[in-house]
């Protein structure tokens, strides 16, 4: 059994035009330096599936984290798992926008310290704009189209 940890991942993301990929790279690097900096990005996690039904502003099955550790781990029947270590945050006020900016709020989830989950359930970089100091935060939906349809269509 083997394991091997990375300080970076390449999350392909669909061109709106359906035509090739944009690629995000998440950071994790809590015991190394990126630029001068220790980084532990932001990101988006699917929790489950998507659904047709869910209301206009609503996450749909997704929720941010912090990635804390990318790892790949080798069994000694020789499968492998590559995994990530989130803190995920939760949705304040419902997990609906509200106030006057017309962002979501999130902040640290109670229940849980931190989650591993598969590479493949993060579906790219979240942008959040903090609002107290490292408790809750905004979910920026106007920083790109893709985040805005996500939260919108």
């Amino acid at each position: 059994m083997g394991i091997r940890a990375y300080t970076s991942l390449e999350i392909p993301i669909p061109r709106l035009s359906g035509q090739g990929f944009v690629v995000h790279h998440a950071r994790c690097t809590r015991l190394t330096m990126f630029r001068g900096h220790k980084r532990s990005d932001w990101v988006w996690v699917r929790r489950h599936c998507a659904s047709d039904k869910a209301c206009a502003g609503t996450l749909n099955g997704r929720i941010q984290g912090r990635v804390n550790a990318l790892f790949k781990l080798k069994s000694k029947h020789g499968i492998v798992y590559r995994v990530a270590n989130i803190s995920r945050l939760q949705c304040i006020g419902g997990g609906v926008v509200q106030g006057a900016e017309g962002m979501l709020r999130v902040g640290w989830d109670i229940r849980e310290e931190s989650v591993v989950v598969p590479i493949a359930k993060i579906e790219g970089m979240a942008q959040l704009i903090p609002l107290d100091l490292r408790e809750t935060w905004l979910e920026n939906n106007r920083i790109d189209l893709e985040t805005w349809d996500a939260l919108y269509d």
